[in-house]
């Protein structure tokens, strides 16, 4: 009797699992034996002993190259997995899982062990849905999971990426994009009484907020990639005589300037605006609405050249023309200003829209459709499927947008059927003219073509500040003893009876409240904290 044939005995023989004997016990790789049956095989090694594979997960193996390859020889039989519906066997160098809604797929390493600590196939992540595969960058690995991924290189270690964030670093490219790996364990941070779920990178991180379902993207700065500083100046506009103000408060344009952050920090763009809102007394350019305007050449020239000296993006909020105050903007890469009207709490996304069209991007449509029947005639009567992309001149992966009007508030819909074509509405795109409900945002090529005008605008006539990484132990280590002492100060204030030394203390503490804000947003700017 040979350990071959014990196992096969075990197993039941002939009648059993694996079937009759197809060959006899032949020499393995490295030293080892197997034999292979009707229905599976049995090999054997020294350090291993003797173990069956069969089915799926058998097949897997030996497309992996068998006992000679990385996986190695079995170190189990196939085993009922924890939810009694999958399958494995354990390797050598690896296990293969199979499930009936994902086949059989392999895992090893790091990526196996951090699986593994998240509970297997029980976990979050479910059964493996891919081998372990290099990246294409050639540094890292990853397997994809029913649920998830795990992602990992030798700096960064192993860290799974799941549901809407793992969505969104998709859209950017992976571990292609500006973001990078991911760099920890996704957690979650409580703040004002609102979960969100966050994900760190390399270069920066992806939040949920649990409530809204908002996905947000802040880029860190990278020596590779440094983020940037765009300085606005915001104009009032009313007519030369004074009449026919604008609508406009510094609160208004601050609340614009916040969500177009919000927008671009995905590029790693952050606008700065100073809270100053100028008066300017320029008819022409209150009642501008566009460059088919006949006083549209003076007045383009003219903000031009007030953007070269304040070297500023320069917003300017004008009336426009008749009594009635117009909506809306409008902007384009090939001027220095964004035209703006009065400020609407319920369209924040209208500035962040204008200053895409003032770095570089175009709509995501280039027509609009009254109803769906219209479009659907569209592309019935032969008209152009590319045709529809507005911007595909300039970004290769933003898809054919239909913008039909009477699905505008229909924001349940996201993709419509035109002629047997399955259309994906650009809802969250921030140039479509789809309602966006706070979740508008930009596709990787947008992102590159921004901070390609950004850099070009620089060069030009506006003064960019260039952010480069920062020590972020050191950092965080100062923003630490600066708390220390302001705890100590007030002590030392509630301990004080004289009223003239207190008020020293109150003005010592604001102070350095306001200096740890400072180092604070720098840490926060920097993807330190």
């Amino acid at each position: 009797m040979t350990a071959i044939s014990d196992k096969y005995l075990q197993l039941g023989g002939a009648n059993g699992l694996l079937g009759p004997a197809l060959t006899p016990e032949l020499g393995a790789a490295n030293g080892g034996l197997k034999q292979d049956f009707q229905n599976g095989s049995i090999y054997w090694q020294a350090a291993t002993g003797a173990h069956e594979v069969h089915g799926l997960i058998r097949a897997k193996w030996l497309a992996l190259g068998g006992e000679g390859s990385f996986v190695g020889y079995p170190t189990s039989d196939e085993t009922a997995a924890r939810d009694t519906v999958g399958r494995f066997n354990q390797f050598q160098g690896a296990v293969v899982f199979w499930h009936p809604d994902t086949g059989a797929f392999e895992l090893h390493g790091l990526i196996l062990a951090r699986w593994n600590e998240m509970g297997g196939e029980s976990s979050v992540l479910g059964y493996p849905a891919t081998d372990e595969t290099a990246t294409a960058d050639g540094v890292g690995s990853f397997n994809h999971f029913e649920h998830g991924s795990i992602f990992w290189t030798p700096i960064t270690g192993a860290h799974e990426v799941l549901g809407a964030i793992r969505l969104r670093w998709a859209e950017l490219r992976w571990e292609r994009g500006l973001l990078g790996y991911p760099i920890a364990a996704p957690y979650a941070e409580i703040r004002n009484r609102v979960r969100f779920d966050v994900s760190r990178f390399q270069s920066g991180k992806i939040e949920v907020n649990t409530e809204t379902q908002q996905v947000a993207v802040a880029k860190a700065p990278s020596t590779a990639a440094p983020n940037f500083a765009v300085p606005i100046a915001a104009f009032r506009v009313a007519d030369t005589d004074g009449g026919r103000p604008c609508a406009i408060t510094a609160d208004g344009v601050r609340q614009w300037v916040d969500e177009a952050n919000r927008v671009y920090a995905a590029a790693g763009v952050r606008f700065t605006f100073d809270g100053v809102l100028t008066d300017m007394l320029d008819t022409e350019v209150n009642n501008l609405m566009g460059e088919g305007d006949p006083w549209w050449p003076a007045a383009r020239d003219r903000l031009n050249a007030v953007a070269a000296a304040r070297r500023q993006v320069i917003v300017v909020f004008r009336f426009g023309p008749g009594a009635n105050s117009i909506g809306g903007g409008f902007s384009w890469w090939t001027y220095d200003f964004v035209a703006m009207s009065f400020f609407d709490p319920n369209a924040l996304h209208v500035l962040p829209h204008e200053l895409g069209h003032h770095l570089g991007l175009a709509h995501t449509h280039s027509r609009d459709f009254k109803t769906l029947v219209d479009a659907a005639n569209y592309v019935l009567n032969g008209g152009s499927i590319q045709d529809l992309d507005g911007d595909r001149a300039w970004i290769n992966d933003t898809a054919p947008d239909p913008h039909i009007l009477s699905l505008q508030n229909e924001t349940s819909i996201d993709a419509v059927q035109l002629a047997g074509q399955t259309f994906a509405l650009q809802r969250k795109n921030i140039m479509s003219y789809w309602k966006h409900a706070g979740t508008a945002e930009l596709s990787h090529g947008q992102i590159d073509r921004v901070r390609d005008l950004v850099m070009e605008r620089s060069r030009r006539y506006l003064d960019v500040q260039v952010v480069l990484p920062i020590d972020c132990t050191a950092l965080n280590a100062q923003i630490d003893l600066l708390k220390t002492r302001l705890v100590e100060l007030r002590a030392e204030r509630d301990a004080e009876t004289d009223p003239v030394v207190k008020r020293r203390y109150a003005q010592q503490i604001a102070a350095l409240i306001n200096q740890i804000a400072q180092l604070t947003a720098r840490a926060t700017a920097g993807g330190c904290v």
